[in-house]
C-alpha cells in the first residue's frame, strides 16, 4: 500500500501560456491551455505537499526524461494545441512506463475531448444531450429537418467556447447563416462542426471526485448575468463571455434532483480511470442535459471545478490532497500488495 509521505517529488506537465485577453482572437487555442497563474497556484499548493515539485512544459521533454520518474507521482495538465489527441498524450506516457498519475486515462481523455462521443456515453447513462448532426467538412446545402430551433453550431474538439460567439445560435429558420457559419468554423479549426438544439434553462457545472462508484464529493455551481435573469434563455456562455469573466457562479448544488446526480455517477463509473470531472450543462424543467465532459478542467483555484467544493468548506489545497489521495487509494485496490 502506498501514499503520499511515499513520495518526495510531483512532476507537473502542463502549457504554461500567457497571454493577453485584449489580443486574444476567436480561434485562438490559448485562452483553453493552462494559464501560467493558474499554473503557478498549482506549484504553489503542491509545495506544501511535496518536497520536490517538478514541471515540464511540454510533452517531449518529459517523455525523455520520463526513466527519472518512475518513482514519482504524475500530474498531468497539459492541454495540447491542435492534435485532436492533446489531453491523452501524457496519460498515453503514463501508462507505457506504468508510472502513477492523478485524472483520467487515455480513453477517458479522448471520450471528453470529443462532444459526439461525450454525447454518446451521456445516452448510455441515459443522461440527455441536446438533439444534434455532425458536418465533416465544409457545405453548400444541409438537411436541417430533424432539428428544431433555435440551433446552436460549434465544434467538435474545443473548450473555453473557442469559436463561439452569439451569432453562432440560430433563433429561427435560416440556413445561410448557418451553412456560413459552418463553413467559417471548418476553415479555422479544421474539424467535424455540431449543429444541436439549444437548451433554456439554468446552466451548471457539476464537479466530482473519486473513482469508480466511490463517490469522494461532489459539488455544482450555478453560472448566472448580475444584469439579466434570462441570460441562459436566450443565449449561448460565448467565448467572449469568458475572456470578460461577465458571468458569474453561485451555489448551485441544490438546483439538481438526486435522480439526476445519479446518472452522472453512473458515467463517472463507466469512464472508470477519471478520478476527477467537471460536466458542463443546462437545468430545464428539472432535466440535466449536458453538453460537455470537462476532464481538462482549468484547475483556476476560483473556477467551476473548485468552487463547488469550496461552499463544503474546502480551500484549494485540500481538494488537491483529496485529489492524490484518491489516486492513490485507487491505485491500492488495483495493485493491493
Amino acid at each position: 500500500m502506498i501514499n503520499k509521505k511515499d513520495f518526495d517529488t510531483i512532476v507537473i506537465i502542463a502549457d504554461n501560456v500567457a497571454y493577453s485577453k485584449e489580443t486574444i482572437g476567436l480561434y485562438d487555442r490559448e485562452p483553453d491551455r493552462a494559464r501560467k497563474s493558474n499554473v503557478d497556484s498549482l506549484v504553489d499548493s503542491l509545495k506544501k505537499i511535496f518536497r520536490n515539485v517538478i514541471m515540464y512544459d511540454n510533452p517531449e521533454l518529459f517523455l525523455q526524461k520520463s526513466f527519472l520518474h518512475k518513482n514519482d507521482i504524475i500530474f498531468p495538465y497539459w492541454h495540447g494545441e491542435k492534435s485532436r489527441n492533446k489531453q491523452a498524450l501524457i496519460a498515453s506516457i503514463c501508462e507505457t512506463a506504468n508510472m502513477v498519475y492523478i485524472g483520467g486515462d487515455t480513453y477517458t481523455n479522448i471520450v471528453c475531448c470529443d462532444k459526439i462521443l461525450s454525447k454518446d456515453i451521456c445516452r448510455l447513462a441515459h443522461i440527455k444531450t441536446p438533439k444534434h448532426i455532425v458536418v465533416n467538412n465544409r457545405i453548400t446545402d444541409i438537411d436541417l429537418s430533424l432539428l428544431n430551433y433555435p440551433l446552436l453550431v460549434k465544434p467538435t474538439y474545443e473548450g473555453t467556447s473557442i469559436g463561439i460567439t452569439q451569432n453562432n445560435l440560430i433563433f429561427k429558420e435560416d440556413k445561410n447563416s448557418i451553412i456560413k457559419i459552418v463553413n467559417e468554423l471548418f476553415d479555422h479549426l479544421n474539424q467535424p462542426i455540431i449543429i444541436e438544439e439549444f437548451i433554456g434553462g439554468k446552466e451548471l457545472s457539476v464537479s466530482i471526485i473519486g473513482w469508480k462508484d466511490n463517490i469522494k464529493i461532489w459539488g455544482a455551481v450555478e453560472r448566472y448575468s448580475e444584469t439579466d435573469d434570462n441570460y441562459f434563455n436566450n443565449k449561448v456562455h460565448s467565448f467572449e463571455d469568458k475572456l470578460q469573466s461577465s458571468i458569474k457562479l453561485r451555489q448551485g448544488k441544490h438546483l439538481i434532483s438526486d435522480s439526476e446526480v445519479s446518472k452522472l455517477f453512473r458515467l463517472f463509473s463507466w469512464l472508470d480511470k477519471v478520478e476527477y470531472i467537471r460536466v458542463d450543462g443546462k437545468l430545464l424543467d428539472g432535466i440535466f442535459y449536458c453538453f460537455e465532459l470537462s476532464h481538462d478542467t482549468t484547475l483556476n483555484p476560483s473556477g467551476s471545478f473548485f468552487t463547488p467544493f469550496s461552499y463544503q468548506g474546502y480551500d484549494h489545497l485540500s481538494v488537491l490532497e483529496l485529489l492524490i489521495d484518491n489516486c492513490l487509494e485507487r491505485y491500492n485496490n488495483l495493485h493491493p500488495s
